[in-house]
């Protein structure tokens, strides 16, 4: 007999012990067993109507008999990560799910598990960012309206956390001259080293919270902040903003209106504080295209040494992401800006885009790619240089993260980027590379 006929013939064997200890006891001495004749397929079918009618326990018999069988076959693992749904055993779903999209990553049905078990188990951003890619696939027109109904709950009324810290080597933490001299006033005169650009090692950390309460969820506080700690102190950055707000939903789109105060610090001192309101805007575009923008306004009083900058900002901006298939998307962004100071040289207007690509590999890993750009616009001639001053920004980043190695929600991740800025004014034009590794809540 060959190995295969073995195996079908041990699920008959095993699918009639089955049926029997299931069978009610009216004797003392049973009739034997009938017949069972079903191969994996059919055994797996029988498992899958068993869970859709929620006969769970019968459910759980078969498969543990198939797992005897053939362990690693793909359907009877999908058929396990149901019954872990059912079962409320999330994580153990999750488990299962992920491992199949290792396998193989273009499994639309079972990344729309994945992501809904993450839902479940309120891993909100790792379930938006699968929902948001399935949309490469080919969905009936009902479960499209279903995943674009989960993304509404979590862009409005999910409490959720989203966390990222990077440790590693910077070429130019304090965004430095790659000058080694300046002109002013027609006189050329070096630049002392502290002003230039030099390398340090640091650690850099981003988090933003959301705590969502009152009807329907609708009522958040949400708080967002960034730290940056390099030795010395000499690039240290804090920043920190709270909000309240309230969510709106209005047929595909959802609204978010917000405020709140903000703050900052440099150097180990206090830098900036001031307010911030804000609206953002979401909504689907067609199939496969998720539109978000939003508009806001910052007040910004500095501390007495940089006073001459104190003044109000204003943007606006969009993104538009487009799935490209259940394995990668990508997007794009466009942010207007102006930054009003106290004093006319240090306003200006701003215009930011970025593209960016996703893609899930079968070995374990995401790539997320950005390629971004800016430039700045000053109002008046810089003092001193007696020149108008205009910035010109690229950025590229690179993120990995091994999304199936995570612990307690975080995933390892290694991070790359380089910029350039390129100015009127050599003072301030600067290069920076840096690399790190850590870890990540968004995957």
């Amino acid at each position: 007999m060959r190995p295969r006929a073995r195996e079908g013939a041990g699920v008959v064997a095993l699918l009639a012990v089955l049926v029997f200890a299931m069978s009610p006891i009216g004797h003392a001495q049973p009739e034997p067993p009938p017949s069972v004749d079903l191969n994996v397929e059919e055994a797996a079918g029988l498992a899958a109507r068993w869970l859709a009618e929620g006969k769970l326990e019968q459910a759980e018999k078969i498969l543990g008999l198939l797992r005897r069988v053939d362990a690693e076959n793909p359907q009877i693992l999908f058929l396990q990560g149901e019954l872990a749904l059912q079962t409320q055993d999330y994580a153990q779903a999750v488990r299962i799910f992920r491992g199949l999209l290792t396998r193989n990553p273009m499994l639309t049905r079972v990344r729309l598990e994945l992501a809904r078990a993450l839902f479940l188990a309120r891993d909100f951003d790792a379930a938006r960012y699968h929902f948001e890619i399935v949309l490469g696939g080919e969905l009936p027109e009902e479960a499209r309206q279903n995943v674009f109904a989960y993304l509404r709950a979590i862009y409005a009324r999910t409490t959720r956390l989203n966390f990222t810290a990077v440790i590693g080597p910077d070429s130019n933490p304090a965004y430095a001259s790659a000058s080694r001299t300046v002109e002013i006033g027609g006189n050329t005169y070096l630049l002392n080293s502290d002003a230039r650009a030099k390398k340090s090692i640091g650690l850099t950390a981003f988090a933003q919270g959301r705590y969502v309460f009152g009807d329907e969820n609708r009522n958040f506080v949400r708080a967002g902040a960034e730290v940056r700690q390099f030795p010395g102190s000499y690039a240290d950055f804090g920043y920190l903003e709270a909000t309240l707000g309230r969510s709106f939903v209005t047929g595909e789109s959802i609204w978010t209106a917000e405020a709140g105060p903000l703050g900052s610090r440099y150097q180990d001192r206090a830098l900036y504080r001031g307010g911030l309101l804000q609206f953002t805007h979401a909504r689907p575009l067609g199939e496969r295209f998720i539109s978000q923008a939003f508009a806001s306004w910052r007040r910004l009083d500095y501390e007495q040494r940089y006073e001459y900058l104190s003044g109000n900002q204003g943007w606006l901006g969009t993104t538009l992401r487009y799935a490209i298939d259940p394995t990668s998307g990508v997007w794009g962004s466009v942010t207007l800006g102006r930054n009003s100071a106290g004093e006319r040289p240090y306003s200006y207007d701003a215009i930011e885009g970025a593209i960016g690509y996703v893609k899930e590999l079968p070995s374990r890993f995401n790539v997320q790619v950005r390629v971004g750009g800016s430039r700045l616009s000053y109002d008046a001639k810089q003092p001193l240089f007696g020149l108008e001053r205009v910035d010109r920004l690229v950025r590229v980043d690179m993120e990995l993260t091994a999304r199936n190695w995570s612990f307690y929600g975080f995933a390892p991740m290694l991070l790359a980027g380089a910029s350039r800025n390129d100015s009127s004014i050599s003072l301030y034009t600067y290069r920076r590379n840096f690399i790190g590794a850590g870890i990540t809540r968004e995957f």
